[in-house]
């Protein structure tokens, strides 16, 4: 396998950083215009992703994001409040509990991560067909590399 050019790794982290930047950019608009905090948005995010898992708990959230058990029950407190998390008792440990989002959490939550990728949409517009079709080849190359690499 040949090194990479600098050219190569220069392209390849730039594009990825303006695709984080627009993608976020719009995430956190959307927080912002919901009134959410970032914490509060991560928290919807990390209940929703651990919810196929073993459930979510406030210690696996205050570890996610580098703050005390005591200031994530406060953000929780809030989120519970506005209707978009429950805490339930936890069926193997009832010392503990889970948190779950509610149908309006997930509803939030649906509507942050549509305008997380709305700036998808309008880069189609200034595509053609054609450079459609190129950036979707140059993609699924890149993820059938990624998955080789993972497999090692």
């Amino acid at each position: 396998m040949s090194n990479p050019s600098k050219s190569f790794q220069e392209i390849v982290r730039s594009t990825l950083g303006k695709i984080h930047h627009l993608s976020m950019r719009n995430f956190w608009r959307f927080a912002k215009e919901q009134k959410f905090s970032i914490a509060q948005m991560i928290t919807l995010k990390k209940v929703h992703h651990r919810r196929n898992t073993q459930g979510c708990s406030v210690s696996d959230i205050s570890e996610w994001l580098g703050v005390t058990n005591a200031a994530v029950s406060q953000s929780l407190d809030k989120l519970v409040d506005q209707g978009l998390v429950e805490r339930q008792e936890n069926p193997q440990d009832r010392r503990s509990k889970q948190i779950l989002l509610t149908s309006q959490g997930e509803e939030i939550l649906k509507k942050s991560m549509r305008a997380q990728r709305s700036w998808i949409d309008d880069l189609a517009t200034h595509l053609t067909p054609e450079e459609q079709a190129k950036i979707e080849d140059s993609f699924r190359l890149l993820t059938a590399k990624i998955a080789d690499m993972e497999e090692r």
